[in-house]
């Protein structure tokens, strides 16, 4: 499990150490879940009252036609809890009609509230503990980003970005899991982003 969990980690490096040779994005993104997300609040103290949308930050590299996405958000639980929720995928990117971006990634979902432990969110919600980033890595579920981008000049794009959770971790490799199902798309977030190539 700890190689494969490795292997993931230097992929995602490579792509992201490529991509300083070619184009990095970064921009914001506010989402809308169409399921209430319901997280397990006997693994913390403090309240859990998620909102449907979200606001966060998203970084993207790529390089010919692989990329690397981080989307993440941030959210205030309480007056000593915070919690940072990303998802760390990696896939392909094309370009559509010279004004058109599309791409589908696909990784972990890993979320670490401060001051506990690194923890992960399974395709139910439920945050499972992790004693650091690599194991919380192996057990957050998959999730699947298709991205359309919509070019808006020479450093700026602006798209909606499309995620569906499914079973499949690095923990457990069910591989049947990594096709969502019905149940998964029912929780699928769909989120408007803005894009700033840096270089």
């Amino acid at each position: 499990m700890k190689k494969l969990t490795f292997l993931f980690i230097f992929i995602l490096t490579l792509f992201s150490l490529s991509a300083l040779d070619s184009a990095f994005d970064i921009g914001v993104n506010l989402s809308y879940n169409q399921a209430d997300e319901v997280v397990d609040e006997s693994v913390y103290s403090g309240a859990m009252n998620l909102d449907k949308i979200a606001a966060g930050l998203e970084m993207r590299g790529n390089i010919s036609n692989f990329q690397m996405t981080i989307a993440g958000d941030i959210s205030i639980l309480d007056t000593q809890s915070v919690m940072f929720s990303g998802i760390f995928g990696a896939g392909i990117s094309v370009d559509l009609f010279k004004y058109l971006k599309f791409g589908v990634t696909t990784g972990p979902k890993v979320t670490y509230i401060y001051r506990g432990k690194m923890k992960s969110v399974d395709n139910n919600g439920d945050l499972v503990e992790a004693d650091n980033f690599f194991t919380a890595l192996s057990k957050g579920d998959f999730h699947f980003r298709i991205m359309l981008d919509v070019l808006a000049g020479p450093v700026m794009s602006i798209g909606v970005a499309y995620t569906v959770p499914t079973g499949f971790n690095l923990a457990q490799r069910h591989w049947a899991d990594l096709v969502p199902n019905k149940e998964n798309i029912s929780k699928g977030q769909v989120a408007l982003c803005i894009q700033m190539k840096v270089f």
